[in-house]
This record gives structure tokens, sequence and C-alpha cells, in this order.
């Protein structure tokens, strides 16, 4: 454990805190006579990850109703039903 000044501190922050981080050591900083230390929370063992849902894990459902082999062919809608032309001409 050693100690700097508040100044020595500030030109430092960055690599003192990731060496605090590293080592576990606290760095002592001395201001106005009083101590203050910069010192790394400690870790708590690492649980293991939430189980992510994946699709595995999906009920299973059958959003069509019929033969696999013609769903290649399924048709949504109708073409000769389309208006969209119409609407945007105003023509209605």
């Amino acid at each position: 454990m050693h100690s700097l000044t508040l100044t020595s501190l500030r030109k430092n922050l960055f690599q003192l805190a990731d060496q605090v981080l590293t080592t576990g050591e606290p760095v002592i900083i001395e201001r106005h006579g009083r101590r203050l230390a910069l010192v790394a929370e400690p870790v708590a063992p690492e649980a293991p990850p939430k189980k992510l849902r994946s699709l595995e894990n999906l009920p299973k459902r059958k959003l069509y109703n019929g033969d696999d082999d013609d769903l290649a062919e399924f048709k949504v809608w109708d073409i000769s039903e389309w208006r969209e032309p119409e609407i945007l001409s105003g023509s209605d």
C-alpha cells in the first residue's frame, strides 16, 4: 500500500485505478493531513449466466394448416384485388 498526494492521483487516476483493480492493493491519498483510500470493491463469485431463452425452448406451433409441400405455392392475396394504384391516383 503506497500513498500519494491528490495532485499525483489526478495525473495518474486511470493508471492507479487499473492498478488497484488488478492487484487488489489499495492506494492511500493524503489531503490536508487526512488519508483517503482508493479500494477495489470485493468481487462476489461469478454467478452462472441466466439461461437465455432460445428458440429451442419456445413451444412448437403449427401456423400453417395444410400440407408443407403446398406452402411454396400458397397465395396470400390475389393480385387482381390489389388497389393501391387506384387509391394513390385518387380514382376511387
